[in-house]
């Protein structure tokens, strides 16, 4: 099984991919933990603060192959994520 943060981070990025803003109830959601952990919430943090991303696996390598602009939607979720991160630490 993989570690909490790999799994919080493809959950944040299929919502980014999705649309939506990965918060941590949505996270949490769709992981399906029942209750609050401090291990969830420091993995989240741990990937709000850029530190998690994504590894590929064959499944993902596979739908980059069949999807070239999935690269660009990846790097450009990735790079609003971090955005979205800057303001708020600059309070804008």
């Amino acid at each position: 099984m993989e570690p909490l943060s790999q799994q919080i981070a493809k959950i944040a990025a299929q919502l980014q991919q999705e649309g939506k803003e990965p918060s941590l109830a949505l996270v949490k959601a769709r992981l399906g933990t029942a209750t609050m952990s401090p291990a969830l919430l420091q993995a989240y943090q741990a990937w709000r603060n850029g530190a998690v991303i994504v590894q590929n696996t064959s499944e993902q390598v596979l739908q980059v192959a069949s999807e070239p602009d999935s690269d660009l939607k990846s790097d450009l979720a990735r790079i609003e994520a971090k955005l979205d991160l800057i303001i708020k630490k600059l309070g804008i």
